[in-house]
Order: C-alpha cells, then structure tokens, then sequence
C-alpha cells in the first residue's frame, strides 16, 4: 500500500466522523429548530464535513492519476469522472461553505440551515457511500 492510497483513506475516515456529526447536529436541529446553538453546530459541522469532503476527493483523484488543487476544480474533476451524481449541487455547497464561514445574519443561517437539510446532507452522503465501497 503506497503514501497515495494511504492519504485519501485516512482522510476518508476523518471524512467519516465529520459526517456522523453533521446527521447529529441535523437530527438535533430538528428536534429544537429554533436554538440558535445547534443552527451554529449544524452549520460548522456542515464546513468541516464539506472542506474534508472535497480534500478527499482531492486525494482520491490523485490516487487515480488525476491532479486537482482548488476546490471548484476538484468538484469538476469529480463529476467529471462520475466521483459525485451532481456536479452543480456541489458547486452551490461550496458557495454556500464560502459564505458562511464570512457573513452571519439569522436570515442567511436559516436558508444555509434548510439547504443543508434538504438537499446537501444528500451529496454528501452519496460520496460516503461512494468512497465507504472503494475501501478494500
């Protein structure tokens, strides 16, 4: 086993564990939608477990020949060669990672909130299921 497959899988398990935390804090947040505790929780969980995410897949395209370093670059490659089902939700999570880890107002954290509720814990968990199979 060589440095390369080493690195995207051990990064794949940190990946993981952001995950576990993200479906936590998403699941708290339903619970008491309006603690604005868990709202931050849910959405710092959801820039650890973003910025893992597509440094994973940064690793993993490496590993398979494949040199991306920015982060929209990687999610091109990605989808590109069918490592995410949607190229375009991937590029709105990074938007939105952007935005959040700069501008906070209560408006803003609701609609990221929502959107990582119905429609980014999605990708995201179809890249743990994609990755999770290529553990050997």
């Amino acid at each position: 086993m060589d440095d390369l497959d080493i690195r995207w899988k051990q990064r794949f398990e940190n990946l993981r564990a952001a995950f576990l935390i993200l479906q936590q804090a998403v699941a708290a947040n339903a619970e008491t939608p309006d603690n604005d505790l868990i709202r931050m929780a849910l959405i710092k969980a959801f820039e650890m477990t973003f910025d893992l995410s597509w440094k994973t897949l940064k690793d993993y395209l490496h590993y398979n020949g494949i040199d991306a370093i920015m982060p929209r670059e990687v999610i091109k490659q990605s989808f590109a060669n069918d490592l995410v089902a949607d190229g375009q939700l991937w590029i709105e999570m990074l938007e939105d990672r952007n935005l959040m880890a700069h501008v906070y107002d209560e408006a803003r954290a609701l609609a990221a909130v929502e959107r990582i509720r119905a429609r980014y814990l999605m990708g995201l968990e179809q890249l743990q299921q994609f990755l999770g199979a290529r553990l050997v």
